[in-house]
């Protein structure tokens, strides 16, 4: 176990790390709800809501960005304190190209994944969102966008103009959460807050129910791993599942206070979990 000690601005959080293989925890963490790797640097990305919760605008959000063995590179990465940024209360986070994605409450900003320089401030305002919550892309760069409270996912083709429409609203969206591809399909896959659901959307925004079991409660986030077995949180369940691709459903870790937004680092076999109310993230062997 080692400590570092790190000053940024006002308060003096303490970061602990255990290593056992290549897991790790971070701690110190100011309300997380999501946690993703870069693929092509193997960076972290951490976005902490801070203040006065997910949909308060009092600019207090930040992201902490790691190195690839978990170490922290810098706490307030991306800080809303700074007079050239503007962070509410950042949730979902994606990385395309060089831009790292954040969805804050009725924008979409982009970031340089590098420098931490503002690049897009994307104004979601004109399709009355409510809670801008997961972000995922595709292929050919089109990144979605969960809403949660307004059953509601949004697209937005990052390769023309970050041109914005909406993909599906609709009730049966049962309060869209995680938000991710489907390895083999290349349907959006998304998970569901109020219902419970995983389900399934084509690019015409038709919606399946893809496997629906009645432990699953406010799910929050979802990612595949290389075998092709779904991982999905449930926040006030305090689990994570396991779907193996004939759908087989099991408890994979449990005991979780507040599992938010999980994502896969492929690479090293981690499911990547942030623990929201327990101001930590950590992650767990997939191997």
């Amino acid at each position: 176990m080692r400590a570092w000690r790190v000053i940024p601005f006002i308060f003096i959080p303490i970061f602990s790390f255990s290593v056992s293989a290549s897991a790790f925890e971070v701690e110190g963490l100011k309300t997380p709800e999501s946690f993703i790797v870069d693929p092509s640097t193997g960076n972290y990305f951490i976005s902490n809501i801070n203040g006065s919760g997910p949909l308060g605008k009092d600019d207090d959000g930040f992201i902490t960005k790691l190195n690839k063995d978990g170490k922290v590179i810098n706490i307030t990465f991306i800080d809303g304190k700074r007079n050239d940024v503007t962070l509410n209360a950042p949730k979902g986070l994606d990385v395309i190209g060089n831009v790292l994605y954040v969805s804050d409450i009725d924008f979409i900003r982009g970031f340089d994944k590098e420098t931490g320089k503002l690049l897009y401030d994307l104004d979601m305002k004109a399709f009355n969102p409510a809670f801008l919550n997961d972000l995922t892309h595709d292929s050919q760069g089109n990144l979605y966008v969960s809403d949660m409270t307004a059953n509601m996912i949004l697209k937005i083709d990052t390769k023309n103009n970050h041109t914005t429409s909406i993909l599906v609203k609709l009730s049966t969206l049962g309060g869209p959460n995680g938000v991710n591809i489907h390895p083999k399909t290349g349907k959006l896959i998304t998970v569901t807050w109020d219902t419970g659901k995983i389900l399934e959307i084509d690019l015409s925004g038709n919606i399946k129910t893809l496997i629906e079991d009645n432990r699953f409660k406010n799910l929050d986030g979802v990612d595949f791993d290389n075998n092709g077995n779904i991982f999905v949180s449930s926040f006030t369940g305090g689990e994570v599942y396991k779907i193996t691709p004939d759908l087989k459903v099991e408890v994979f870790h449990k005991g979780l206070t507040t599992p938010a937004d999980i994502n896969i680092d492929k690479k090293k076999g981690l499911l990547l979990i942030p623990s929201f109310e327990g101001n930590k993230a950590k992650t767990v062997s997939i191997k």
